[in-house]
């Protein structure tokens, strides 16, 4: 027999659980089982080039978990890696299944190199041994996949499949991922989707793929505060650890600077204006600058006066076109679309690059017969986008859930 984890809340360490192998009964002590890590993800602290964050989850309290790591594997001894480093710890307050959240930052690590890693304790045991690269420095070419609006069904699983199989380096995630609302009753979506991500989302060669995530209005409640904590309680939860807020950046060696921004679902557009500038004004001697956020400026199934899209292209688009933003990747419309060149609200050769519009997962709304006047292709099409950056070119591939490319574009031409 083997009874549920909730069945047995408020069990000491000494209670057990039967699994038959073959003719014989094992007793495993059921605290050592809910000891054990699940939903391992990878993050970014800062620096993609030189850090990672190695987070996962435990059912049960464990004191502190630990990461061993190394440039070479070392079969998931404990005993046999060159380097470790300890986790910290959190739980997400009224949280049913009072798990644990760990993180632990990898830091000084060398960039473009390999690294593996176990993590867990002697109690609870280790999980199996994982790898990732790091990003490279410099002007090395850089490949990352980007998509939001996942959810947790079998079309998400397909394109997590072949997203994988592209050999990014990262992803970069727009928002509505697992579609729990901020409900601390459906956490069950969020392990749904950790344990897609972490079967489907491995390079070739069986690399983890680390997570840039952006808010979406699918990560927040409907509770009456303006703690993010409260309105948003699993994004802060399980993402606050690649940055204390929803709105930030991230420099990719000298090829790219990645803004990512809050569409309006803890801070108002307007709020994060000054910061936008400063951080564009500072990249300025990337040859690529690129931003993802949820709700598009350019919406392809929804109106084009809807508010949030609206206030995107009052306060935000002006500075993408001052400061010569590369592309933005939108999301939100669950549609494919790629945009003309946009500038002042008209098609301009001068002008931003516009993709999206998320439907990595979610089944796709229609589009209109008609493309809209700033829309280049619009279909209802499930996708991710593989995105390429060298020495100042973007190259962004649109892949459907058959792993076939429909789309391909080059920025600049």
């Amino acid at each position: 027999m083997n009874h549920s984890r909730d069945h047995w809340r408020g069990r000491s360490i000494w209670t057990v659980t039967l699994h038959q192998i073959g003719a014989c009964m094992v007793f495993i002590p059921l605290g050592l089982v809910c000891a054990r890590p699940i939903n391992l993800y990878l993050t970014y602290p800062d620096n993609p080039c030189s850090t990672i964050t190695v987070n996962c989850h435990t059912w049960e309290e464990a004191e502190t978990l630990t990461v061993h790591y190394d440039k070479v594997p070392r079969g998931g001894n404990p005993e046999a890696y060159a380097q470790q480093v300890k986790s910290r710890r959190k739980q997400i307050a009224g949280l049913p299944d009072g798990r644990w959240i760990h993180w632990a930052d990898l830091r000084d690590l060398e960039p473009g190199t390999a690294y593996y890693f176990i993590v867990g304790d002697e109690r609870g045991g280790f999980s199996r041994e994982r790898s990732f690269r790091t990003v490279p420095s410099g002007e090395s070419p850089i490949r990352f996949i980007t998509g939001g609006d996942m959810g947790v069904k079998e079309l998400c699983v397909q394109l997590l499949h072949w997203a994988g199989r592209q050999d990014p380096l990262f992803a970069v995630i727009g928002g509505d991922i697992a579609y729990a609302d901020g409900n601390l009753a459906r956490v069950d979506c969020w392990d749904s989707w950790f344990r897609n991500w972490d079967q489907e989302m491995l390079t070739s060669d069986g690399r983890m793929v680390p997570i840039v995530a952006a808010i979406g209005n699918h990560e927040i409640n409907e509770l009456p505060s303006s703690d993010p904590f409260v309105r948003a309680p699993f994004f802060t939860g399980f993402f606050w650890q690649q940055h204390e807020g929803t709105f930030f950046s991230r420099r990719f060696g000298e090829c790219f600077s990645l803004i990512v921004l809050d569409t309006g679902h803890l801070v108002p557009h307007h709020q994060q204006v000054p910061w936008l500038e400063e951080e564009l004004r500072k990249s300025q001697d990337l040859p690529v600058r690129l931003a993802v956020y949820h709700m598009p400026l350019y919406p392809s199934s929804r109106s084009f006066e809807d508010l949030g899209s609206v206030e995107g292209r009052r306060v935000w688009a002006p500075l993408f076109e001052k400061y010569r933003l590369t592309t933005a990747f939108e999301n939100h419309d669950h549609c494919f679309k790629r945009s003309k060149l946009l500038k002042s609200e008209a098609i301009d050769p001068e002008g931003v690059l516009y993709l999206g519009n998320g439907c990595f997962g979610v089944e796709p709304r229609e589009v209109g017969q008609t493309r809209r006047w700033y829309e280049e292709k619009a279909l209802a099409q499930p996708h991710f986008w593989i995105v390429d950056v060298d020495r100042g070119r973007v190259s962004c591939q649109a892949m459907n859930q058959e792993g076939k490319v429909f789309d391909r574009y080059v920025h600049p031409q």
